[in-house]
């Protein structure tokens, strides 16, 4: 609104175009000026900016601005300037989690006291940005929080690892070669009687031995008499080289342990040298570990196949060509020995021990041979065994060191004569470790106390004096919708997808997202209510986003439309409750006269959309720059007058489509981001002209439209 009787001089100088500059009552008579400066003189008839509103009207209504709090505290031309023009202000860091807490998660809330104190002593209050974001978070310090707890290990203790098991459950037959004697299967076990002489037969053979050294192994076994028998574990077959120990066997089934020294690393096998016992011998299973210093092995997980969408065989036939029968791989014995496929492609990226798991199902019990191959062609190739079960089980198979080559993995039924049914297959490599990783629970449980310290600091800082929040801040993406066709939150692998490393590391180094870890919906609901149970009764508490004016994939204000499906979801427990939506509303006029209208329409129709929610309705961060007609973005030393008049014009549609399509009841406020234009050094929008006031403090256009837009819209009279 205009004031003629509010009038304050130009400064004198010829080298400044000026408007009224607002931080100091100038009283030199300015005398003739030149044109340029004259078009700007009747800015001097302006009122101080939040002076331009009805206040009857709206007596809660909220002019505000973003601050640099450094500036602001010196308590200079910015204190004086803002402590006239607004009812509020924000900070543009200090309120950050980045700013308060330093890599070991001490908190320092002395910028914040400080920053209160200037305000009051401005008469302005203060509006806290922002509470949970991903960006400006100590990074390092929530990062150490998650890593992996260290274990509690007797250095003198040992732990099993397994390299081998075998059993004989599903069998028919000895399955071994015969040297001599053979013994048969009874009841799932191994049987063997003294044929009158001499004997010895093979308990295990394949035995994928990964390196020289030390191992053991254990056999349950059952004898009709108590003795200790030789066990041979051998390698290079038919070269003798061998280790030997004895098996005690008692009447009772027991696991022996047998030791064996210096074993080569290589396959082998076990043979028992019963010689001249005169008994009978049962074996139900046999294992092979090695004893190792005390570690977690953890498996981390390089490929996943699943076979419910696929029509038909996906891998090269090689003889037979199992089917798909819902949704899983079907095989059925041909009538003669058969081999095919079960994954292929599988990235091993380090050299080391791998494991298979396959969900698999048989109309049988059996042990199939597993081979993981690479090279094709070449023939290498590890071996190992896949037990099958007449139920769905999930069976592992391991294979120790396995080179950094793509590989594949082919099972062998060879005569197995029944169906086998494979639902998918997942490959990981081991690693050995001395800690172990937090589970997801372990993670969501930590931040979650992360987050009630520094929320609770953060109030007990501010000591009830800041009454509103940005409890969440831009937390929607702008992608990847659900089955509604809802966005989804942001997060590190929608941040991070289809970024070089390079990129992807400085992601990662200046990002953390709650979300991952507490879930779409508790991020939210954990930060709203650790701000209701620390802050001040009557707290108002909004989720802060931008592009919610903007079209997205051919759809109108897509993002604020997904934004209100969170609230809801958020809001579905009946406790949450979110108060308000903030709108950042960074934006440009558009030369382009069809793009500033389409620009127009989006804004009036995000203001309904918001206003239809009930909740309270905030432009959060508005500036403005201009976009020329071919698209490219205009610098200030580049502005026309007339440019600057169609910011001003775009400026007063913006406040008064807020006024005209916003309830008073919902009517939180305007705050003006960028109160000067931005230097060339500006970390935003740098040498643009989104202030209302120019680099010397001197009112812009801009200013008008912004107070006419308040007069206009408000009915504010004329003085």
């Amino acid at each position: 609104m205009k004031l003629s009787k509010y009038f304050i001089p130009a400064l004198l100088s010829p080298l400044m175009l000026v408007g009224c500059a607002d931080y100091d009552d100038w009283s030199t008579n300015p005398g003739e000026k030149p044109a340029t400066i004259a078009g700007y003189e009747y800015l001097n008839n302006y009122a101080p900016l939040k002076e331009n509103l009805n206040r009857t009207a709206n007596p809660d209504f909220k002019v505000g601005a973003g601050v640099t709090e450094s500036e602001f505290n010196q308590k200079a031309s910015l204190f004086r300037l803002a402590s006239h023009n607004f009812d509020e202000i924000v900070a543009g860091n200090a309120m950050k989690m980045a700013s308060c807490v330093n890599d070991n998660g001490d908190m320092d809330f002395s910028g914040v006291s400080t920053f209160l104190q200037s305000a009051e002593e401005a008469g302005v209050s203060v509006y806290g940005h922002t509470l949970a974001w991903h960006s400006q978070q100590q990074v390092k310090w929530l990062n150490s929080l998650l890593k992996d707890k260290e274990l509690d290990i007797d250095p003198d203790a040992k732990i099993e690892k397994e390299i081998y098991y075998g059993d004989f459950a599903g069998k028919d037959k000895f399955p071994y070669f015969v040297m001599g004697y053979e013994p048969t299967i009874v009841n799932g076990c191994l049987h063997s009687e003294n044929p009158g002489s001499w004997y010895q037969y093979f308990i295990a053979d394949g035995i994928p031995v990964p390196e020289d050294g030390n191992y053991t192994a254990i056999v349950k076994v059952k004898g009709s008499k108590e003795d200790a028998l030789t066990l041979n574990m051998g390698w290079g077959w038919g070269s003798g080289e061998s280790a030997s120990g004895k098996l005690k066997v008692t009447t009772e089934w027991t696991e022996s342990k047998v030791e064996f020294t210096g074993v080569a690393g290589k396959p082998c096998n076990l043979v028992l040298q019963p010689g001249g016992y005169d008994g009978t011998i049962d074996i139900e299973v046999v294992r092979v570990v090695r004893y190792e210093t005390p570690a977690v092995e953890v498996l981390v997980e390089d490929y996943d196949y699943s076979y419910k969408n696929d029509a038909k065989f996906p891998w090269f036939v090689m003889g037979y060509e199992p089917t798909i029968v819902n949704g899983c791989l079907h095989s059925e014995n041909p009538g003669s020995w058969y081999q095919y496929f079960i994954a292929d492609h599988i990235p091993h990226p380090i050299e080391g021990d791998y494991v298979a798991t396959v969900r698999v199902k048989a109309s049988k019990d059996d042990m199939i041979t597993l081979n993981m191959g690479w090279g094709w062609g070449s023939g290498e190739s590890a071996s190992a065994k896949l037990k099958v079960t007449t139920e769905w089980t999930e069976q592992q198979v391991r294979y120790n060191g396995i080179p950094a080559k793509d590989c594949n993995l082919v099972l062998q039924p060879g005569g197995f004569d029944g169906t086998i049914d494979i639902e998918w297959v997942k490959c990981a490599h081991a690693v050995k470790m001395n800690s172990i990783p937090l589970t997801p629970e372990e993670k969501k449980d930590t931040l979650t106390w992360a987050m009630d310290k520094w929320i609770k600091g953060m109030m007990e800082a501010c000591d009830g004096k800041v009454k509103a929040w940005d409890v969440v801040n831009e937390a929607v993406s702008g992608g990847d919708p659900d089955e509604e066709g809802v966005y989804a939150l942001q997060s590190m692998e929608l941040a991070t997808r289809g970024k070089t490393d390079a990129e992807k590391a400085e992601i990662e180094k200046n990002n953390f997202f709650w979300q991952d870890y507490l879930g779409d919906l508790d991020y939210v609901r954990t930060a709203v209510a650790k701000a209701r149970q620390y802050g001040p009764e009557d707290i108002k508490l909004f989720v802060n986003d931008y592009n919610l004016e903007y079209e997205w994939h051919g759809n109108d204000n897509k993002k604020l439309q997904s934004l209100i499906k969170w609230i809801e979801r958020w809001e579905a427990d009946g406790v949450t409750k979110i108060d308000g939506i903030g709108t950042q509303t960074h934006i440009s006029f558009q030369a382009d006269a069809a793009k500033q209208k389409k620009q127009e329409d989006l804004i009036k129709d995000s203001f309904k959309r918001m206003a239809a929610t009930g909740k309270l309705v905030r432009v959060s961060e508005l500036d403005m720059g201009y976009t020329d007609a071919n698209g490219n973005k205009v610098t200030t030393d580049k502005m026309t007058e007339a440019m600057h008049k169609q910011m001003s014009d775009f400026y007063k549609f913006i406040v008064k489509a807020y006024f005209e399509n916003v309830p008073a009841a919902q009517r939180y406020g305007i705050c003006q981001w960028c109160i000067t234009d931005a230097p060339s050094s500006s970390g935003w929008r740098p040498s643009e002209p989104v202030g209302l006031w120019k680099q010397d403090y001197s009112r812009k256009h801009t200013f008008a439209g912004f107070a006419d837009g308040l007069s206009e819209a408000t009915g504010k009279a004329a003085q």
